[in-house]
């Protein structure tokens, strides 16, 4: 499916898909078949916008950043963050619009990433969808 073929009702169908990951505090464990379909539907939606926010919240710095690094890139967006040392559970978001990144401690109990995608002609494509696995577009 491409970029030309998301009509509201392809948009409706993957937003529907995606949010039965909502309310979840860890992402569950995918099959490779669901993930790739997870993957294009992502992939789907950023075509459609205009820029993205990413949430992560994971164990530690070093797993954030790898989790936070292959979304953007899987997402058209190649940048190496410089991330400062800090220990145990973080909080880590990333607005594609502005390339800025925001990193504080974390102590809840959630871990899996958020993706929000923001459009100002497409309506229907402005929506949160996770917590999705750290590792979905690991290599």
């Amino acid at each position: 499916m491409t970029f030309a073929d998301l009509n509201p009702q392809t948009i409706r169908a993957i937003r529907k898909s995606l949010l039965r990951f909502s309310c979840l505090d860890v992402p569950p464990r995918l099959t490779e078949a669901e993930a790739a379909e997870i993957r294009q539907f992502l992939q789907q939606l950023n075509e459609a916008s205009d820029y993205q926010t990413l949430g992560i919240c994971a164990d530690s710095v070093a797993e954030a950043k790898v989790a936070m690094e292959s979304y953007l890139k899987a997402l058209g967006v190649d940048v190496v963050l410089n991330l400062p040392e800090k220990s145990g559970a973080i909080y880590l978001k990333f607005n594609t619009l502005k390339g800025m990144w925001y990193l504080d401690d974390y102590s809840g109990p959630s871990r899996g990433v958020l993706v929000s995608y923001h459009a100002a002609a497409t309506d229907e494509v402005n929506g949160t969808y996770g917590p999705l696995p750290l590792d979905l577009f690991e290599a």
